[in-house]
Parts: structure tokens; C-alpha cells; sequence
């Protein structure tokens, strides 16, 4: 289902608002994001111009918020072991260097190239679950 048809739902739309008075007040704020949860729950996304993003999840029976919690998108490194990946991850939005302690591979450090917007990390679950990367 779509947000927009989510948002069509009264009780989904009565979440919705719920999370937007939760969300720190300031920028303008909106709904980038809803998902049905188990056990009568939903769960909104909401961020603000200044991109703090939060997850926020409600009982829908009693249109309580349950939770509402900062979304924290690690700007980098990364650190993928080389238990993870036998050669080095591939995505369009990170490069990956060499990380070699006593001239032994240790693993990849990933950073990102700027290709893509914010702290994306576009491709990185591919690149390393990728078998030809094993």
C-alpha cells in the first residue's frame, strides 16, 4: 500500500498528526514515511526542512503514540569486516579503501562519494551481501 492510500485511512491519517506534534518543534515538519506494524501498530516517519528525521509508532485503536524516536543516519566511515566481505563493497553512493593493520586486510572503510544526497548509503546491503563479493 502507498503512503497516500495509508493517509487516506482516518485512524491512519489521526497517527499521523499524533507524530507531527511529537516531532521537536521548528522547521517546517512533515510525514516522509508510513508502515504498517503488527499488533494494530503503525509506524510514521516524520522529518523537518532541517533533516532531523524520527520513528514514530502508534496504537492505532487508541491513536497513542507508543514511541518517537531520532532517526540516526551514520555519516561515516563505515567499517565492513572482512568476515563480512571477501573483496572490497561496491554502491554508487560510498567508495571502499583498504583498511590494513601489519600488512594484513582487516576490511574495507566506505566512504561516502557525494553522489548521492544526505548520508545515503544507496547499495551498501547489495555490496555486501552480494556473492560474487564472498
Amino acid at each position: 500500500m502507498t503512503v497516500a492510500g495509508m493517509l487516506r485511512d482516518k485512524d491512519v491519517m489521526q497517527a499521523a498528526n499524533a507524530c507531527l506534534q511529537k516531532h521537536p518543534r521548528g522547521d517546517t515538519i512533515f510525514v516522509e514515511n508510513v508502515y504498517p506494524m503488527n499488533h494494530g501498530m503503525v509506524g510514521i516517519v516524520t522529518a523537518d526542512t532541517s533533516g532531523r528525521r524520527y520513528d514514530c509508532n502508534v496504537d492505532l485503536g487508541s491513536g497513542k503514540v507508543r514511541s518517537s524516536e531520532p532517526i540516526v543516519e551514520p555519516k561515516g566511515p563505515l567499517f565492513v569486516s572482512i568476515g563480512q566481505n571477501k573483496s572490497a563493497p561496491k554502491g554508487e553512493c560510498f567508495s571502499s579503501d583498504p583498511l590494513v593493520i601489519d600488512k594484513q586486510l582487516q576490511g574495507w572503510l566506505l566512504t561516502q562519494t557525494g553522489k548521492c544526497g544526505g548520508t545515503s548509503w544507496n547499495g551498501i546491503a547489495t555490496a555486501t551481501k552480494n556473492p560474487q563479493n564472498q
